[in-house]
């Protein structure tokens, strides 16, 4: 064989071990292993949101606490076909520690039973899949709790009440129904919310376009309307800068979940009163660090188990008909004066098990 095509032939090859595992958008990113060493796998609905970037860091930091290697993969943005894809991608690596959380409940239900089959421990968090897909859900707290946490940001915005649009990603994501569930439950039975009243649900897909499109339509057709409010991050930041865009500050308010860091802006100029979160930073760290323990045989998943978290504290598992939970619960509130993790209001009703 000839010098040159000798040349082309490495050219070639080194070009084909080069591709990612993972194309179409997707992304994978690790840390350094060892011999021998566990594998973390880190699969966020989508990974171009600063949300689940601070997951991962958490997720991340648990992984180097316990000695395991690393890897977030899954696609940029949220398209659900491409993240089952992901997950389909990691079969042939035979994952035993997967962390994962879904835009769809069912979706990737038959590829993450195919992993628990071959002994992979599957643990969710922020959005749930069937019970079947994994061992465990780590809620950000008892939907009861959050649903709480959003009715009082929605009055700290406008102690009147009124109507209230109820935005979520889509209809199939169990954790928005349920938190929807509780609010309606408790505006039906608590006397301080029974001045607000949910009369639609709009679907916004995690996309801060859409968002902004359907507040922007839904604040035409209801000129009387009070306040939107969601658990999306992705939403609400996208809501306050349409009630901005369109001259209605002080009219109407867009409250619930967001990231302090996306809210700024409407906080200080009066658009937003109040909103609430919970650490994402440490959510991804529960997440990981219950995975690998349960993994190692140091958690036994079942109803009524309690561990200390590290950073944390004492969590509960409990069962649920979806199946087991445990909890976050680290709810804190956002105000002016108050615009970060660090000086945000924990929320004193916070609880730890179901």
């Amino acid at each position: 064989m000839s010098k040159s095509k000798v040349l082309l032939v490495l050219v070639v090859f080194l070009a084909a071990v080069s591709l990612p595992l993972f194309a179409n958008g997707s992304k994978e990113k690790s840390s350094s292993a060892t011999k021998g060493q566990q594998t973390l796998y880190f699969v966020p609905k989508f990974t171009d949101f600063i949300y689940f970037q601070l997951a991962a860091k958490g997720a991340k930091l648990a992984a180097k606490e316990l000695g395991v290697k690393f890897v977030e993969s899954g696609p940029a943005n949220n398209n659900v076909q491409q993240y089952v894809q992901d997950l389909q991608n990691l079969l042939p690596r035979n994952p035993q520690i997967v962390v994962t959380t879904s835009s769809d409940a069912n979706a990737p239900v038959p590829v993450l039973k195919k992993m628990r089959a071959r002994g992979a421990e599957v643990i969710t968090f922020d959005s749930d899949v069937g019970k079947a897909g994994r061992a465990l859900y780590i809620n950000i707290a008892p939907y009861k709790v959050q649903a709480e946490a959003i009715l009082d940001s929605a009055l700290a915005n406008n102690p009147k009440g009124g109507n209230v649009i109820w935005l979520a990603p889509s209809p199939n994501i169990t954790d928005f129904n349920k938190v929807l569930a509780s609010i309606k439950n408790l505006i039906a039975t608590v006397p301080k919310y029974k001045k607000l009243h949910v009369i639609q649900t709009l679907y916004m897909h995690d996309d801060p376009n859409k968002a902004y499109s359907v507040a922007t339509s839904a604040m035409q057709a209801h000129p009387n309307l009070a306040g939107f409010i969601s658990s999306s991050g992705m939403a609400n930041p996208a809501v306050n800068k349409a009630i901005d865009d369109t001259g209605r500050k002080g009219q109407l308010y867009a409250t619930g979940a967001a990231l302090p860091s996306t809210m700024t802006t409407y906080l200080n100029n009066g658009t937003e009163k109040q909103f609430m979160l919970w650490s994402p930073y440490w959510y991804g760290y529960m997440a990981a660090w219950v995975a690998n323990q349960a993994k190692r045989g140091k958690i036994h998943i079942a109803n009524g188990v309690t561990r200390n978290v590290p950073h944390i504290g004492k969590r509960k598992i409990y069962d649920t008909p979806e199946g087991l939970v445990t909890n976050l619960s680290k709810m804190v509130f956002f105000t002016k004066g108050h615009e970060t993790f660090q000086n945000a209001v924990p929320m004193g009703a916070n609880s730890t098990s179901g």
